[in-house]
């Protein structure tokens, strides 16, 4: 037979759980963050994929001068498998756990103020 795994299908979800904005570590494309419901955490790490975008960069005054410049952006889709790290819930280390749309979106948001934030530093040096 041909059969595909799916691990998406077997995934547990946590739609009331919400990502923990300072809670967010990047290193290189791997994303660690905490799902937080209360006082109830759960320590999460994922692999993002690397993106190109682009922002005006100007270093004068004058808006003839702006000038694109490409930067690298980390983003997760709703089908990333989420691993566990630690929790506080009935879970398995290293359980694997699915995002809302919501959860991405947030997390999503949040890694490109890092990665825009990343940027500015390195072309202020």
């Amino acid at each position: 037979m041909n059969m595909h795994a799916k691990p998406e299908l077997f995934a547990p979800c946590f739609p009331i759980f919400w990502i923990k904005d300072d809670s967010i570590e990047v290193d290189a494309d791997m994303v660690r963050f905490t799902l937080q419901y209360g006082c109830v955490e759960i320590d999460c790490e994922a692999q993002a994929d690397e993106l190109t975008d682009s922002t005006c960069v100007n270093k004068t005054n004058d808006p003839q001068n702006d000038v694109e410049v490409d930067y690298t952006k980390l983003e997760i889709d709703q089908n990333t498998p989420i691993s566990v790290l630690r929790h506080d819930v009935n879970l398995t280390d290293g359980q694997k756990l699915q995002l809302t749309a919501q959860q991405v979106e947030k997390l999503n948001q949040q890694l490109e103020w890092i990665c825009i934030e990343k940027f500015e530093m390195e072309m202020a040096a």
